[in-house]
């Protein structure tokens, strides 16, 4: 067999190889990382929370996990969980600006009883910790994936070598 003729089959390899893993790459990634991501997110936030959870295809073998999880006015959720918040205030909108003239929460907020009723016109957020969610996933899964796509391909190898 001439060099050139092995060259030739190499490549028809190796595109084989590249075709199979993009025709595939969003199901393995769907079990190994979005699926358990998701789960992670319903435990550690809320069901609607996961609900955000995705994945994308951004190119040739290629794919992202993204979370859109947005408040009831558009509020970047996603973001500020996954970042985080400096301390800020919170004002009430006002009835003319089609929101409340009262902020209203239930629950524990500095010394107040837990469960009771609490108003005010403003109040200073103490800020949100980071939680980096979705990188703590992508972190956590993603050399699952690799190992996956390594393995899928010695499977399709051997079955192309028998062909």
């Amino acid at each position: 067999m001439s060099l050139n003729l092995t060259k030739q089959r190499l490549a028809s390899a190796e595109a084989r190889v590249d075709k199979f893993i993009d025709q595939n790459i969003l199901i393995w990634a769907t079990e190994l990382i979005l699926l358990p991501g998701q789960t992670n997110i319903a435990a550690s936030i809320s069901p609607k929370a996961a609900t955000g959870l995705s994945l994308e295809k951004t190119g040739f073998m290629k794919i992202d996990l993204v979370w859109n999880f947005k408040g009831p006015e558009g509020q970047p959720l996603d973001f500020y969980l996954e970042y985080g918040t400096k301390p800020h205030r919170i004002k009430a909108k006002g009835k003319d600006a089609g929101g409340a003239d009262m902020l209203h929460w239930k629950g524990p907020s500095g010394g107040f009883v837990i469960g009771k009723d609490h108003f005010a016109k403003e109040v200073r957020h103490p800020g949100t910790q980071p939680k980096g969610l979705v990188q703590g996933i992508k972190d956590e899964r993603l050399p699952n994936l690799r190992e996956r796509i390594i393995s899928e391909v010695n499977n399709f190898m051997e079955i192309d070598k028998i062909e």
